[in-house]
């Protein structure tokens, strides 16, 4: 039961946290690819 519980607590914390590093490299790709450039 124990364990059950610990999976459980586990799951409810990387699955967002999973989530907004996977948005944030999203977003972030631009900027390593070169497809933001400084307009003047």
């Amino acid at each position: 039961m124990k364990a059950i519980t610990l999976l459980i607590a586990w799951t409810w914390i990387i699955v967002p946290l999973g989530w907004g590093v996977f948005q944030s490299v999203k977003k972030s790709q631009p900027l390593f690819s070169g497809a933001a450039e400084v307009k003047k």
